[in-house]
């Protein structure tokens, strides 16, 4: 203890506590609560909780949990939920909830619920319910009630009814009735009473 007080480098070995007081690089492992009280970079594997709440960057894999906590890029693959709770991007494919939940874009196709949940645009085709909830412009053909809803301008042609209810300038001529109800010129010549 007093020799430890004046900071003096021993050629003996003291007690951890004593040693780690005073910052000193010991020449031997201590218990890792201690070693890790004082920042010290140990040549050794201390408990993951210790090593990880001084945010040492250690030459051991931890839990994952622990290791996520300080945000350390870890070599080695953690759970899903670890992993992506610190937005960590991973090098390998997770459960879909898990990684959507933090809008990282991921090298595998996930279900098109929890893909569309985040704006992710995705390489494949969804269902027209799910695609149209986030506004996306889809490739392919959806139901005309489905399109319709998001505004989004279809390269199909729908029923009439769906798509004047958005206004949108269709490439097709509809009932006289349904086009005139949203004051549309249409490119063909109506009965008198349904234009006027």
């Amino acid at each position: 203890m007093e020799f430890l007080q004046r900071g003096v480098s021993p050629t003996r070995r003291f007690s951890n506590t004593e040693f780690l007081r005073h910052g000193v690089s010991p020449t031997q492992s201590f218990c890792s609560t201690e070693f890790l009280q004082h920042g010290v970079s140990p040549s050794r594997s201390s408990s993951s909780a210790e090593f990880l709440q001084r945010g040492v960057s250690s030459k051991r894999s931890f839990s994952n949990a622990e290791f996520l906590q300080h945000g350390l890029s870890p070599a080695k693959s953690f759970s899903s939920t670890d992993f992506l709770l610190r937005g960590v991007s991973p090098a390998r494919s997770f459960p879909s909830t898990e990684f959507l939940k933090r809008g990282v874009s991921p090298a595998r196709i996930f279900s098109k619920t929890e893909f569309l949940q985040r704006g992710v645009s995705p390489a494949r085709s969804f269902s027209s319910a799910e695609f149209l909830q986030c506004g996306f412009s889809p490739t392919r053909s959806f139901s005309h009630a489905q399109i319709l809803q998001c505004g989004v301008s279809p390269m199909r042609s729908f029923y009439n009814a769906e798509f004047l209810q958005r206004g949108v300038s269709p490439t097709r001529n509809f009932s006289s009735t349904e086009f005139l109800q949203h004051g549309v010129s249409p490119a063909r010549s109506f009965s008198s009473a349904e234009f006027l």
